[in-house]
């Protein structure tokens, strides 16, 4: 299990923000290398990165409102943790829209998108990382190991640093963002789903988040009788399937 700091040049960090960087610096040169003009995506890009930090803030105050209501306070302290990757989606979306709309309105996105859809699970990859080793997006606990293989239950800490079994959900959700790298990698290999192969890793990612989120024991609000982000997991994924049908 990672460590909850990493020290880089004498500055110790946080894990969960060192991966993060990381998997955007890799993502943002994938980008850049694929595009016929770099630099005059390079604004676009920027706010696609606002965008996303936004949203991610702003769905994770939603998400957590029972406690931010009674600390509104620390709502914009990020030094604090809590970011939540469907609003990194939907921001990031908005921003990237927005940057087109200011360099060309009528620009065709689709390409560019279809790069995002490798970017997407390897963000979400280099979060779970962190997650492992900070605490949070935890398992729910069990009564003992030995009722589960080693890859399935282990002993990991919640947010609170207190360490008992619980459930994998951090390699979970490893596992599922490899498996739809792996299949964003095939599309772009056999030039399947051209312009749409974004909305087909996001419906996949959405629907596993979906089924990790039964296994989850951080606190969120509940809404319909699911999570909350559970919920936003749906809407997601219907958004998808319905970029995907429409073409």
């Amino acid at each position: 299990m990672p460590t909850p700091f990493v020290t880089i040049a004498g500055t110790t960090l946080p894990t969960f923000t060192v991966a993060l960087a990381a998997a955007v610096l890799v993502g943002a040169g994938l980008l850049l290398r694929r595009v016929e003009r770099p630099a005059a995506l390079a604004d676009a890009l920027l706010l696609t990165l606002l965008g996303a930090l936004l949203g991610a803030r702003l769905a994770h105050v939603m998400l957590n409102w029972d406690y931010f209501n009674a600390n509104v306070g620390e709502i914009l302290n990020l030094r604090l943790g809590g970011l939540d990757w469907h609003g990194a989606v939907i921001g990031g979306l908005a921003g990237l829209r927005l940057g087109a709309l200011l360099r060309r309105p009528s620009a065709d996105l689709r390409p560019l998108l279809d790069t995002f859809a490798l970017l997407l699970p390897l963000l979400g990859a280099a979060a779970w990382y962190g997650c492992a080793g900070w605490g949070c997006g935890y398992g729910r606990e069990v009564a003992t190991l030995a009722d589960y293989p080693p890859w399935a239950a282990a002993e990991s800490q919640d947010v609170f640093g207190i360490v008992a079994p619980r459930l994998n959900t951090a390699f979970f959700g490893g596992l599922l963002c490899a498996v739809v790298l792996l299949v964003a990698l095939g599309m772009a290999w056999r030039g399947w789903m051209r312009g749409r192969r974004f909305w087909c890793a996001l419906a996949l990612l959405s629907a596993g988040m979906f089924v990790i989120g039964f296994l989850r024991g951080d606190h969120t609000l509940l809404w319909l009788g699911l999570r909350a982000d559970q919920c936003f997991d749906l809407g997601l994924g219907a958004l998808s399937v319905y970029q995907i049908r429409k073409g």
